[in-house]
């Protein structure tokens, strides 16, 4: 068992979220903050700038005319968008050569919350609504808790691994059985501390648990983010210790009442766009130019 200081020893140890983002998130939140907001707090950051250029006129957008400034990309995409498309730039920032405990490189890391989130509002589409609020960047945050609880989680590789392996226990059942806490509640703590708005938070606690969303949470954003985690897997995004037992919350997908023939074609368009964001992003990463 591990215990709640040792818990957030470890999160203060993380890097400190970029301002940009929290600070759109607010504006977010206000929910009367325009163009003229979001430009004051994304003009100032090169880098946050670039990255905004970069994802806005890549593919999965789906712009028909190139973007050119920060202004123009807030106008076209709208401040949600933007939103998730800042919390992309920073949250690939600061990712770990390799995450302890879980068996799962950066870029494994990576690729599964990209995938999380393009699959996860690709079926919000599918089931002929829009998406919720934030799906996106909720689908890209879902496993933060992991870039906490690796390092706890290695320091008892063997009995986790015996409960993976003899006694049926799905991972985030071992992270609770042996550490006393999982990685959702972990990444819930450390959404609070990064001011990540309430809508991601919620999903990042429950994305294994949606059946137990308490009243008053959208669960229709959990459920997407669960289901979309479990498809993911599946193709062998971000493949870690937890693939020898990985279980579906069954009420969940029928709440989303996506048949399989559309969970299948969903599945299959969003290969493209996974692999084209995960690119971008390394891209960006490197300093390349498009």
């Amino acid at each position: 068992m591990i215990s709640a200081a040792e818990v957030a020893v470890r999160i203060k140890r993380l890097p400190i979220f970029p301002e940009a983002p929290a600070r759109l998130a607010a504006l977010l939140a206000q929910g009367s903050s325009g163009v003229d907001e979001f430009e004051k707090v994304i003009k100032p950051d090169p880098g946050l700038t670039a990255n905004l250029l970069r994802l806005a006129n890549s593919a999965y957008f789906g712009l028909t005319r190139r973007i050119a400034s920060a202004r123009e990309a807030i106008t076209i995409l709208g401040l949600k968008r933007v939103y998730d498309v800042a919390s992309m730039a920073a949250m690939q920032g600061f990712l770990p050569a390799r995450l302890p405990g879980y068996e799962l490189s950066s870029d494994g890391y990576w690729q599964h919350c990209v995938a999380v989130a393009c699959l996860a509002e690709n079926m919000a589409r599918a089931g002929g609504a829009h998406a919720p609020a934030l799906v996106f960047t909720a689908g890209l945050m879902h496993d933060i808790g992991k870039l906490v609880l690796g390092e706890f989680l290695a320091l008892h590789a063997a009995p986790i691994l015996e409960k993976l392996r003899h006694d049926g226990v799905s991972l985030i059942g071992a992270e609770r059985e042996i550490l006393g806490v999982d990685h959702s509640e972990v990444g819930a703590e450390v959404a609070f501390v990064w001011k990540l708005p309430d809508a991601v938070v919620s999903v990042i606690r429950w994305h294994h648990d949606p059946s137990k969303v308490p009243e008053g949470v959208d669960r229709s954003c959990v459920d997407l983010v669960h289901v979309a985690d479990a498809l993911a897997h599946s193709f062998g995004f971000g493949a870690d210790i937890g693939e020898l037992r990985r279980p579906l919350d069954a009420q969940a997908f029928d709440r989303l009442k996506l048949a399989v023939p559309a969970l299948e074609l969903v599945a299959a368009g969003s290969l493209a766009d996974i692999e084209s964001l995960t690119g971008l992003a390394k891209a960006s990463d490197r300093g390349d130019k498009l």
